[in-house]
């Protein structure tokens, strides 16, 4: 594990302080790891979304820097109202259809 040295302002400690006091938390060290980890998670999820949504990456890849499975990342993709299917691959789509019918 590698150290990290930060400085926060006062505003932000007294939150921590906070937060920690009401949930009871002790290890300020271990509280603040899972903090970053998870505001780094999301916004990871947040960049992936933006880049599948323009087209620039597809769900297999976003998943898998993710490190989540397929149906997760489409989870993530719904929460933040990313839309992966368009009105072309449903025109695709339909088209496939008829030939197959």
């Amino acid at each position: 594990m590698s150290v990290l040295s930060v400085r926060i302002d006062k505003e932000l400690e007294e939150k921590l302080k906070f937060l920690m006091e009401k949930q009871k938390i002790v290890d300020k060290s271990a509280y603040i790891r899972k903090l970053l980890s998870e505001s780094i998670k999301d916004e990871l999820l947040d960049f992936l979304s933006r880049e599948i949504e323009s087209k620039n990456l597809s769900i297999w890849k976003a998943a898998e820097l993710a490190q989540m499975s397929l149906r997760g990342i489409m989870q993530e993709l719904a929460k933040r109202d990313v839309k992966i299917y368009d009105e072309k691959a449903l025109q695709e789509d339909l088209i496939f259809a008829e030939k197959e019918g």
